[in-house]
């Protein structure tokens, strides 16, 4: 299964109505943005391990949230403090721009699309940690590989908006 099929699956209805109630809007509509954010978040994963420093340093961060249960955390993820630094290293500057576009197709505000966005961002690096970590550490190579695995798959699910985020992402 792919990797944000195996998000979405985990992310229960109680889940998403915490979340929803956090970032006020509805779960039907907070489901659309989180299914497309996921391509967003593994498209900043995938520009940025395209070199090897940046394979190793995503590595290393997989290393260190290698025994997180983001979701058993629902306090500090819906806050965002998890998120943040890790949204500042995926999408750097480009997070208003991809959080403007998700919005725009999903009928949300780009505020409130960030604000996903920082919940997810932990998500995303926790399933990762799991999929790709042993004894706490991660081989670069095969995290690059499996990155770019999960972001092909991931914008093959939200094809109209990842010819958008190519151009945003890309532009970064």
């Amino acid at each position: 299964m792919a990797l944000a099929d195996d998000i979405l699956a985990d992310i229960d209805s109680n889940t998403l109505n915490d979340i929803a109630q956090q970032v006020g809007v509805e779960p039907d509509k907070l489901q659309g943005i989180i299914r497309d954010s996921l391509p967003a978040l593994l498209g900043g994963m995938e520009k940025n391990v395209q070199s090897g420093e940046g394979a190793a340093s995503l590595a290393n961060a997989l290393g260190q949230h290698a025994d997180a249960n983001p979701l058993g955390d629902m306090g500090s993820l819906i806050t965002g403090v998890l998120g943040s630094g890790i949204l500042e290293k995926v999408l750097g500057g480009a997070a208003p721009d991809v959080s403007e576009a998700i919005g725009k197709k999903a009928g949300a505000s780009g505020v409130d699309v960030e604000k996903v966005l920082k919940i997810l961002a932990p998500i995303v690096m926790a399933y990762l940690a799991k999929r790709l970590t042993s004894g706490g550490k991660a081989d670069p190579d095969v995290v690059q590989k499996e990155v770019q695995n999960a972001s092909t798959e991931a914008k093959a699910q939200s094809p109209d908006l990842g010819s958008i985020l190519g151009s945003i992402l890309g532009n970064r």
